[in-house]
């Protein structure tokens, strides 16, 4: 609709004057005209096969010349644009690309498009968000993926206002900066707070030490490092092979760890209650059947093959690790002493 606005303007402005023109001035010696039966007309003379009778007034007259050209040059204009952006559509060309960005709204800007941005944007279309990406690098591994996935991908630097503006950054209701340099993040969410101060900022930094003193400093509390936020993972991981995602809250280092009950451990036949006794949170119980329980009842009985997604601390995971041992593992070190 917006590369064809004028399109749009020139046809339908052509028909409501001509309309008015014919309702009101035509002889109605000859002819009594409704606006319907008006419109009706200008609609035929455009498309040379005019209803009525040519009259020889000065205010109507033009109409029965003007009109078959008007139409035919306009209709023509429409189909010359419509072919040429199917072919661009089909080449994934860049205008193609800036006229997809332009048209989104309260949609997300991803600037980077490297492992960690790619990423970023794979997570946010699972969410049925819409996503812009702002790449600088032409040649770009990840590009033809985002153009497969209908992600448009506008080409130069995520800092320049008006590459940030044909991503309708004033509509936008997040922008993420995870380039892999740290000012050139820094300038770009600087920049899009600029143009939309209401937009949702998320920024990734390399030094974790800057992200805090910029979050002071400028209020941008969604900077984080990568690298840190990993090494605590990579940490938990290294541990206990059971943990998805390790996070800090409140001076604590916060564990989501996925428990699958096995045959021959202590936790068969008992209950989520039981679970719950040894002072960790169960969020998610996803039974052998493949059936999912949020918040899952007390009451609820593990079977083999049931997962249960918990949230607990280090002391948590040791006392999970305790109760999960298998029986049999349990009587073989008994035997052995």
């Amino acid at each position: 609709m917006h590369q064809f606005r004028f399109f749009f303007m020139i046809f339908i402005g052509s028909i409501c004057l001509s309309t008015f023109l014919l309702h009101n001035y035509y002889p109605k010696s000859i002819e009594s005209i409704s606006w319907g039966y008006a419109a009706d007309a200008t609609l035929g003379i455009m498309f040379f096969n005019a209803p009525i009778k040519y009259v020889d007034d000065w205010r109507l007259s033009p109409l029965f010349f003007l009109l078959p050209f008007l139409g035919l040059a306009t209709i023509a204009q429409g189909v010359i644009n419509l072919s040429n952006l199917l072919f661009q559509q089909k080449r994934h060309s860049e205008e193609w690309q800036k006229m997809l960005a332009k048209s989104l709204e309260n949609h997300s800007i991803v600037c980077g498009l490297g492992n960690v941005g790619v990423r970023v944007v794979e997570h946010l279309l699972k969410f049925g968000e819409q996503v812009v990406v702002i790449e600088k690098t032409p040649d770009s591994r990840f590009v033809n993926e985002m153009i497969a996935l209908q992600v448009p991908v506008l080409q130069g630097d995520a800092r320049d206002i008006q590459l940030l503006e044909m991503a309708n950054i004033t509509k936008a209701k997040a922008l993420l900066a995870v380039t892999n340099n740290d000012l050139v993040n820094l300038e770009a969410v600087l920049t899009a707070r600029d143009l939309n101060p209401d937009i949702r900022v998320v920024m990734r930094m390399f030094d974790q030490k800057l992200a805090k003193q910029i979050d002071r400093a400028l209020g941008i509390p969604h900077s984080y490092s990568s690298s840190a936020r990993s090494a605590r993972l990579f940490a938990q991981a290294a541990i206990s092979g059971d943990i998805l995602d390790s996070f800090e809250f409140a001076g604590t280092v916060i564990n989501a760890v996925q428990l699958l009950v096995e045959s021959g451990m202590e936790l068969v036949g008992q209950t989520i209650d039981d679970v719950r006794k040894h002072e960790v949170t169960v969020l998610l119980h996803e039974k052998s059947t493949g059936e999912l329980d949020w918040n899952p009842s007390p009451n609820n009985t593990l079977n083999v093959g049931d997962k249960l997604l918990i949230m607990t601390d280090r002391d948590g995971i040791n006392r999970l690790e305790k109760t999960a041992k298998k029986k049999l593992t349990l009587s073989k070190h008994a035997a052995i002493e």
